[in-house]
């Protein structure tokens, strides 16, 4: 049955990708909450299957109004700001988008008496430094989150269980673990070191790759196979129940970099270089989840292995990288 499905944060990395799974795999009619000012690029291709809607999470008036067009029966909630290291700069931003935002959407849910079902999408950074007796951690092991955003995702996810439990909404939420892929930001790690061997790669770039942290473990998940665990989510998910979405690709941050660089032909002359701007704070080091729940209630499985994610997001910044020169 063609349902129809709002995307907030459509024009992000996860978002663009949810969208091109709905849209591959469905009859689903797709609509996209953006703000104003929002590049389009991640979106381009898909600008005659999709619906825009202008809107701001810190605007309830807009969010009103893109419920009014769009009358979800699903609404994937993924606008939100998502980085680290800028949150220690403007935590009460980050606050006030994740949290307050979310709070507006549900408001402006309740005022327009829409009844969708909502997937939220919450970080696995809110469980903080994680005892080594408890690892790997599981949806019951306790937050404690140690930055600001994970600070305003567990605010967020606080707002989603008191919405489920006072107002009856039909909420899945998920905290996903490190999901990588084409079009994530050169803020993260992965796109970031994808890209300086891309410029390396070009010459525009002396060949060291400035790196922060590398000893932290991470378990890693290709974001195809995330938004496809979203999309599961929503279709066979309980209300009020939290997943964890992951995987048992479980690498060092140093060992993804090498990997990277075994990729390229300029992997003989390429040397690392810790700079002092790309360290952390705080540092979570083990970030290991359990996703058997959720498997066993979905039947999912991830179909890409890391390294053809590792390629396909060096393919990216290779194409980005010309595409920048030949301008």
């Amino acid at each position: 049955m063609t349902k129809n499905v709002l995307i907030t944060g459509i024009t992000g990395f996860a978002g663009s990708h949810l969208m091109d799974h709905i849209l591959q795999n469905t009859d689903y009619k797709v609509f996209g909450l953006k703000r104003m000012n929002s590049s389009l690029k991640n979106v381009q291709h898909a600008l005659d299957k999709i619906h825009l809607i202008d809107g701001d999470l810190l605007d309830e008036t807009s969010l009103i109004n893109a419920l009014n067009i769009a009358k979800p029966d699903q609404i994937y909630h993924l606008g939100a700001l998502s980085w680290v290291t800028p949150s220690w700069n403007m935590p009460a931003v980050y606050m006030q988008t994740n949290a307050i935002g979310t709070i507006n959407l549900f408001e402006a849910m309740r005022i327009t008496n829409c009844k969708a079902r909502v997937l939220t999408s919450a970080t696995p950074e809110e469980f903080g430094d994680v005892p080594a007796d408890m690892i790997p951690i599981t949806e019951t092991t306790r937050i404690h989150p140690i930055n600001p955003y994970a600070a305003s995702k567990a605010a967020q996810d606080m707002v989603c269980m008191t919405y489920y439990a006072s107002y009856k909404m039909d909420i899945v939420r998920t905290r996903a673990f490190n999901h990588e892929g084409p079009r994530r930001n050169v803020h993260g790690a992965i796109a970031s070191f994808a890209y300086q061997i891309a410029c390396i790669e070009a010459g525009l770039q002396e060949p060291v790759i400035k790196v922060g942290n590398l000893s932290a473990t991470r378990n890693f998940t290709d974001i195809r196979d995330t938004v496809n665990a979203y999309f599961l989510a929503m279709e066979k998910g309980e209300a009020g129940e939290l997943y964890l979405i992951g995987t048992d690709q479980i690498y060092t941050m140093e060992e993804l970099l090498h990997k990277l660089i075994n990729h390229s032909p300029a992997k003989d002359k390429i040397k690392i270089e810790v700079d002092p701007a790309r360290v952390r704070p705080t540092e979570l080091m083990t970030f290991i989840g359990n996703y058997s729940k959720f498997k066993s209630q979905t039947g999912w499985n991830i179909r890409y292995k890391i390294d053809e994610t590792l390629e396909t997001v060096l393919n990216y910044w290779r194409n980005e990288v010309a595409k920048k020169e030949m301008r």
